[in-house]
């Protein structure tokens, strides 16, 4: 039952957001939409923030059972894609997050999944080329912030272009690039 309402919250925070940004939107306002009281809101979560930071977790889980292949990635295009769908998809609640105090959250929650996303598609590939647990760690790190940091400048203008545009931008940037940073590391 306490899922069901964290979910029902998170929906009507989700249902605001498509609306306006995140720091014009209240306690009140999110739980008048799903039908509970401030009350059970506060049973669950601190505030707003919080709530969102739950729900971008939640959204995480989601998102790796609609894709569950995707650490057999071939060169991080596979992510990309199936990451910009995702953001496509919410691309108007982002936008009013990212245009809010929560771009924080947004970014910590990029991150997050980056990382996710990159540790389980590179993972094997590093044990085979015989990459370091500190090297691959590295090399997720650096990736997280490339990544990261181009979502960031692509919500900045306003995330123009479609998916295969943006995928296409990036295929010669990552073509062989795991393998080969890999090969060097493993080498070194």
């Amino acid at each position: 039952m306490a899922q069901m309402t964290k979910l029902a919250l998170a929906q009507s925070l989700k249902q605001l957001m498509a609306e306006r940004t995140l720091d014009k939107i209240t306690v009140k306002e999110v739980v008048a939409r799903c039908g509970v009281n401030r009350q059970t809101f506060y049973y669950h979560f601190r505030d707003i923030y919080h709530l969102l930071d739950w729900m971008f977790a939640n959204e995480g889980q989601e998102f790796a059972k609609k894709y569950p292949d995707i650490h057999k990635a071939d060169d991080g295009q596979t992510i990309l894609r199936s990451l910009c769908t995702y953001l496509q998809d919410n691309r108007i609640v982002m936008l009013n997050i990212y245009n809010s105090l929560g771009r924080e959250l947004l970014d910590r929650y990029l991150c997050r999944e980056t990382v996710t996303l990159l540790t389980n598609s590179l993972q094997d590939r590093s044990d085979r080329a015989g990459v370091k647990a500190e090297q691959l760690a590295f090399l997720i790190n650096f990736y997280k912030h490339a990544f990261v940091g181009a979502t960031l400048d692509w919500f900045q203008t306003g995330m123009p272009g479609e998916t295969e545009q943006i995928v296409a931008q990036f295929a010669p940037i990552l073509k062989g690039t795991f393998d080969s940073a890999m090969k060097r590391m493993a080498n070194s």
